[in-house]
């Protein structure tokens, strides 16, 4: 799998070492810190190129036009958007991007961005999950007993009171992020088109079954 890494701060770097720690991948690293550029290409056993995420012919060295995957994991929410757009316009099938805020996000949906991720407890890990298909992140080495953690859209719940959902037996809706704001929920909140709703589970088994409530539109 050949993987494009734009931002190599400590998100960045840690992905970058789970991903080498696993093996078999072709990782590209790039950033704009010269040094810190240089440190890398002698400590990882990847492609590092020093420069602008942005700058489309930098991309296109990074070989984007065969990435199975490309993460935005600067420290700035714009640069992180243009780099998905970039993404999109060079075919790369799997697209990541790190937002700080949550105003980006609508955006980062209409481009067509794969997943975003915020800043949390292990934020490389749950990219590494996206990165391999999986949807949702896996608590196991956090907590005891497998929780995770996944978003939906509403999906062919739309309309629907969140009373009115048939959610299996230890999950739970925690919270439903529509447009820039987080929204406490209950059992009268009626779901909204763009709405994404934030859901924990107590296992993989029970998250495949709200997985088909919130079925239709999600990609999952």
């Amino acid at each position: 799998m050949r993987v494009i890494i734009v931002g190599l701060g400590n998100v960045g770097r840690e992905l970058a070492e789970l991903l080498i720690r696993e093996g078999g991948h072709q990782l590209v690293l790039i950033d704009r810190d010269r040094e810190l550029c240089e440190q890398l290409s002698t400590k990882y056993d990847a492609l590092v190129l020093q420069g602008d995420g942005t700058e489309p012919e930098l991309l296109r060295q990074a070989g984007a036009g065969e990435a199975d995957a490309l993460v935005a994991t600067t420290d700035s929410d714009a640069l992180n958007t243009v780099i998905a757009m970039l993404g999109k316009q060079f075919g790369v099938s799997k697209i990541i991007v790190k937002l700080l805020d949550l105003g980006l996000r609508p955006a980062c949906q209409e481009i067509g961005v794969d997943a975003i991720v915020s800043p949390n407890l292990s934020v490389a890990n749950e990219i590494l999950a996206i990165v391999h298909g999986y949807r949702w992140l896996d608590f196991s080495l956090i907590v005891r007993g497998g929780a995770k953690l996944a978003e939906f859209v509403p999906g062919e719940a739309k309309g629907k009171k969140l009373a009115e959902l048939a959610l299996p037996r230890g999950s739970l809706i925690v919270s439903i992020i529509r447009q820039d704001k987080a929204i406490v929920p209950h059992g009268e909140v009626k779901l909204k088109e763009g709405d994404m709703l934030v859901v924990v589970a107590e296992g993989e088994r029970t998250m495949e079954q709200v997985k088909k409530v919130f079925k239709g539109d999600n990609g999952q």
